[in-house]
């Protein structure tokens, strides 16, 4: 019997209700120009504790080696599923892991990041026990190669139906945290599910329709998956035409929550939208402007009369104070602002 074959069987029949800690797990790996990194995070993948695993990598039209080394590592591995296809982007990458997945669970691993070894071994037993369909740990940002975990006392909180939703959008509201990578999805929950493409930000609303539709969520404050964030990557470089991708995501997020009656989920969703040109001035203040195409004094001229609109309301969100001291500091003068994010920076606050 082929390995895909019994991948599907071994699905099928954990689907009848035998869900045991042999539940395939299936693990998406979008992968774009990051033959740097490719090894370590596959090889955190491949050498988990958890075995039962059908790792698919994407090759998302990679112009380096990136698709070279994809079918080298599925040559020693049969675990490892490689697909080849033409750019389209990480939501594009991730819905077509997703079409091609086969597992019980469904978990995502962004490929210049890596994961502890005990990571989905976890995570399955954190679903099973809680009998959860969605279960999350949370991440340690790095900028170099670690493996350590960090000391904390483990607590873990479950939820039921509204109270997942409500936990989701204060905790993300507080931050800025939209992240699908930390989660392991029963993939069943997921169906008829996408990521938006050709945008980024596509985390914030796809998480949020995937929680919609969970009746039980499970959380874990133990830091189990690594964060790289290197020196020009998305997170840590200047504002670019894309990051105004967010208003559409805002956007979504605002109407999947305007008819919500449940605690203060349709305020948060407001929050979101209000917060976005809060957000874009941050990037500026942190890392300046990138693309050559943005007209720093209009983006930052236009950005600030938004943001002045907003305040109020941010003032009143469940922010961090020094997130909300930042914000009427961006309301004042972004040069301003910029002198307490590098106090902030050297101390630790931000």
């Amino acid at each position: 019997m082929d390995e895909k074959r019994e991948n599907r069987l071994n699905c099928i029949e954990n689907e009848k209700g035998n869900e045991t800690a042999s539940s395939l797990v299936s693990v998406v790996v979008p992968v774009y120009n990051v033959e740097k990194y490719l090894y370590r995070c596959v090889d955190s993948i491949r050498n988990q504790t958890y075995r039962n695993l059908e790792i698919i990598l994407v090759d998302d039209g990679s112009p380096d080696q990136s698709g070279v080394l994809c079918d080298e590592i599925a040559k020693n591995d049969k675990r490892v599923r490689v697909i080849h296809k033409k750019n389209g982007g990480l939501s594009s990458a991730r819905n077509a892991g997703m079409a091609a997945s086969t597992g019980v669970y469904l978990g995502f691993v962004d490929s210049d990041d890596w994961i502890a070894q005990d990571m989905y071994e976890y995570l399955v037993k954190l679903l099973e026990k809680s009998n959860a369909e969605i279960a999350q740990i949370n991440c340690k940002k790095v900028t170099e190669f670690v493996t350590e975990q960090g000391s904390e006392e483990e607590q873990i909180k479950v939820l039921k139906n509204k109270e997942i939703l409500q936990n989701y959008m204060i905790t993300t509201t507080a931050t800025g945290s939209y992240s699908v990578w930390r989660c392991l999805f029963k993939r069943k929950l997921l169906e008829g599910l996408f990521f938006r493409e050709g945008k980024i930000n596509e985390d914030i609303d796809f998480k949020y329709k995937a929680l919609q539709r969970c009746g039980v969520y499970a959380e874990s404050n133990l830091k189990k998956y690594f964060y790289f964030q290197s020196v020009g990557s998305t997170t840590t470089s200047g504002l670019k035409n894309r990051d105004f991708d967010l208003y559409d995501a805002a956007v979504e997020l605002c109407r999947l929550t305007e008819k919500e009656t449940y605690g203060t989920i349709r305020f948060l969703g407001e929050v979101k939208a209000r917060r976005t040109a809060f957000s874009l001035l941050c990037r500026i203040a942190y890392y300046g402007i990138a693309d050559p195409d943005l007209d720093r004094k209009e983006i930052i001229k236009k950005l600030t009369k938004e943001h002045r609109r907003n305040l109020p309301v941010l003032l009143k969100a469940p922010l961090p104070w020094s997130r909300k001291i930042l914000a009427v500091l961006l309301a004042l003068h972004i040069d301003i602002a910029k002198i307490f994010v590098d106090m902030a920076k050297r101390v630790g606050i931000i």
